[in-house]
């Protein structure tokens, strides 16, 4: 698994009125992103297009919520989960990612401001564990 580093204790709250969109191949490469995913992520355009999903992994998120994300999206399924992201600065936001099938070799994500740490704490499974 990648280590993303810095790493900070300071959680991004998102606001209402955000809703990040991201595209990728099955491969997780990230063809497009909305201009609130770069406000939140502190990312460029040019840093992640081309460059896979997992630049804005938290550390803290276990391999195996992804292994199961990932297993899901390859066989045609949709998948929602809860999910810790990594700023550029270090900083993490909570999110709510849900994967919609686009046309293959494409997958849509698009993730809601309600999964902030209030979500996952009223979530009686782990992170990234609420999978459909």
């Amino acid at each position: 698994m990648k280590l993303n580093m810095p790493v900070t204790s300071h959680e991004v709250v998102l606001r209402d009125d955000h809703m990040i969109v991201s595209k990728t191949d099955l491969k997780g490469l990230i063809t497009y992103v909305n201009h609130d995913f770069l406000e939140i992520s502190g990312f460029t355009e040019r840093e992640l297009i081309g460059f896979n999903h997992n630049i804005v992994r938290h550390p803290e998120m276990p391999p195996a919520a992804f292994k199961d994300l990932w297993d899901t999206v390859k066989a045609g399924k949709p998948w929602t989960g809860i999910v810790k992201n990594r700023c550029k600065n270090g900083d993490f936001y909570w999110v709510e990612p849900m994967s919609r099938h686009c046309t293959k070799p494409t997958r849509s994500w698009a993730s809601s401001p309600c999964a902030t740490s209030r979500a996952k704490k009223k979530s009686k499974r782990p992170a990234a564990s609420i999978a459909t």
